[in-house]
């Protein structure tokens, strides 16, 4: 990527227009507010549900309309290459997640919001709901020590419930003719040998479910000092939002019982 001046967008309508229908459809209910501090930038880490666009839009919404917190999304590739669509994601706040770009968002004092399990996270297959499909990504964790952020980890909870998958892109990739394709180069790349390959749901309606979020106390990764330390942190951020996922699912069904 070509070092260029970075302009972040934060238009107040579209955020708030871009994230109507999932607050009116799936009434999000926010826990631990009480974490989030407007006074210093961070990086938001947390889990991305399927197709991501449900989910994200209400969390960015919430942040900056309720605590004027303006998130810079590090968001995929290929959002940037959809006319009319690109605008859109831009103006809530988007930017292609290159490194050097989220670097001069960090450089203007921006919060910024990472999925570190990406396109593979959002494509997601059976048996896969609420999983961190992060493989072994921590480069996020590095960039975080450069400018002195501290990690304010949350947990979403809906998004991966609100379809029933009717095709598994498991058994398209599981296809002796579908590898010959994916053979080709250029396919192989556009399709992220097969990563970025959606599953597709059986109800074309999503279930109205209600959707949660939870924003976990921050966390200081000044301390760590070597790559051991930084791949050990990154293991434990994971095991704390799987922990806080099952406390979220519990806080659900009690609140289904009221």
């Amino acid at each position: 990527m070509k070092n260029k001046a970075l302009h972040i967008q934060h238009n107040s309508k579209i955020i708030r227009l871009g994230s109507m229908l999932q607050r009116f459809y799936f009434k999000p209910r926010f826990l631990g507010s009480e974490h989030l501090n407007s006074d210093k930038p961070a990086m938001y880490v947390g889990n991305h549900t399927i197709y991501g666009v449900f989910d994200s839009p209400v969390l960015i919404d919430y942040l900056y309309t309720e605590h004027k917190i303006a998130l810079v999304s590090l968001a995929d590739h290929m959002h940037f290459q959809v006319p009319g669509w690109r605008g859109l994601v831009e103006r809530m706040g988007g930017i292609e997640a290159y490194k050097e770009s989220a670097r001069e968002a960090m450089r203007q004092g921006y919060s910024v919001l990472v999925f570190p399990g990406g396109g593979r996270e959002v494509s997601k297959r059976k048996g896969e709901a609420y999983q961190l499909i992060w493989k072994e990504r921590y480069g996020f964790i590095k960039l975080a020590q450069e400018f002195g952020y501290e990690i304010a980890p949350f947990v979403a909870l809906g998004g991966d419930d609100i379809f029933d998958l009717a095709f598994d892109a498991n058994q398209l990739l599981e296809n002796k003719w579908f590898q010959k394709i994916l053979s080709v180069p250029k396919i192989d790349q556009l399709l992220r040998h097969g990563e970025a390959i959606p599953s597709v749901p059986k109800n074309i309606i999503p279930k109205r479910i209600p959707f949660y979020f939870k924003f976990l106390p921050r966390l200081n990764v000044d301390q760590l000092n070597s790559e051991q330390e930084i791949k050990a942190f990154r293991d434990q951020l994971q095991s704390l939002l799987y922990a806080e996922i099952d406390q979220l699912k519990l806080h659900r069904e009690r609140e289904k019982l009221k």
